[in-house]
């Protein structure tokens, strides 16, 4: 019997999947499962979306803002009073250091602070118009949001996601990354105990395409909002169309850091690591590319490597280790492949590219004068640095 909660969160009642499955979840530090949580299944999508349906017209809506105020900011206390179960839990689920962990689930707090205290702020708007006429808007809640939350943050943007879309009256479909449910689930239950209505708040931990197109193509979902890869977020895009759905979409990206040879390469060199290696550079906005103009750039690089050599690589459970194990196998296996075509690139390797004791990791890699348009300087989320040399800040700005 876990100490934590695994199964699927629906109309205020933990309930396993309608079919009884479950996703085996693993402990990247060491390699082990150490729990199972439910699957759900396109059943439970349609029961939690009618839950969640019931409850926005039967209460949430219809709530003052003074009362949605009050349950907001009651939530943030519940976050505060259980945030060291809910940083363990994310440290186990996924290998995120603790330290890092513990600030993320305090961030939680915080965004629903926030939102608390912006639902008085919602204001319509009075347009002037000719004379005789009266024009104005109402900002009115649309219904039923999915929230779609990635792997590599995913308390803290499950908080991103459902504050604010509960803050305007809206309630919300949360369905969390097979490979980390747990919070999402505890987050679930804490905000119901804190005075949350039965439905407002659904968690629904599943795998698979199936369970993501359900929620995309439900007709009483109003909304969708996604945070992953660019597939993916195409994807719902296409299906959202077909009824003119509402989409917000966080999808991948990289941006470089850019280094001119009058910038201060001390400070420049021990910024710059932990803006690509931070989270285990499982970051869709991690600075995996550097630019570095040609004069200061193997200065740049050897100062690099340096800070870089003196990352501290551990047990995520460690509070001195600012670097744990990539998510899954699967994730490390596909940094390895990308390592690997780099090297048939002839790509320098000035750092790293081998595996760590910690059971799903790989020791940071910085590439010197690397292929910057090859894969692993842009699409994947992973452990890996690549740096090229420009002769001219225009040359390199134009890049």
């Amino acid at each position: 019997m876990s100490d934590f909660p695994t199964q699927l969160f629906i109309n205020g009642e933990l309930r396993p999947a309608a079919n009884g499955k479950t996703i085996a979840l693993t402990n990247p530090a060491t390699g082990e499962v150490f729990s199972e949580a439910a699957a759900a299944t396109t059943g439970d999508v349609d029961g939690a979306v009618a839950g969640a349906h019931a409850a926005f017209v039967q209460s949430w809506r219809d709530l003052s803002p003074r009362q949605r105020t009050d349950i907001l900011f009651a939530v943030a206390q519940a976050i505060r009073q259980r945030a060291e179960q809910l940083a363990q839990l994310e440290c186990r689920n996924i290998g995120k250091p603790i330290s890092d962990a513990r600030d993320e689930v305090l961030l939680g707090a915080r965004v629903f602070e926030y939102y608390a205290g912006a639902i008085t702020k919602f204001f319509g708007q009075t347009i002037p118009v000719a004379r005789g006429g009266f024009d104005f808007t109402l900002r009115q809640p649309m219904g039923v949001v999915a929230a779609i939350v990635p792997w590599n943050f995913p308390f803290p943007i499950a908080c991103w996601k459902a504050a604010p879309a509960l803050a305007a009256g809206n309630t919300v479909v949360l369905k969390p990354a097979s490979q980390s449910p747990l919070t999402a689930i505890l987050l679930g239950q804490l905000a119901h105990a804190a005075g949350l209505p039965a439905g407002a708040l659904q968690v629904l931990p599943g795998a698979g395409r199936e369970i993501g197109d359900a929620l995309v193509t439900h007709p009483l979902v109003r909304k969708i909002s996604f945070t992953g890869s660019t597939d993916i977020g195409s994807r719902i895009m296409a299906l959202a169309a077909r009824d003119l759905k509402r989409v917000s979409l966080e999808l991948g990206g990289k941006s470089p850091n850019i280094i001119f040879a009058d910038a201060d390469l001390e400070q420049a060199a021990q910024s710059s690591p932990m803006s690509v290696f931070a989270n285990t550079g499982q970051d869709c906005c991690a600075r995996s590319r550097v630019f570095v103009e040609r004069k200061v750039f193997q200065l740049f690089v050897d100062k690099f490597v340096e800070t870089t050599r003196q990352l501290r690589i551990g047990d995520p459970a460690d509070e001195s280790t600012q670097i744990g194990p990539l998510v899954s196998a699967a994730q490390r296996q596909t940094v390895e492949e990308f390592i690997q075509e780099a090297r048939q690139a002839e790509c320098v390797v000035a750092a790293g590219a081998r595996r760590e004791r910690v059971s799903i990791s790989n020791r940071p890699c910085c590439w010197a004068r690397g292929q910057i348009t090859a894969s692993g300087g842009r699409r994947f989320l992973g452990r890996s640095f690549a740096s090229a040399p420009s002769t001219t800040k225009r040359k390199c700005c134009a890049r």
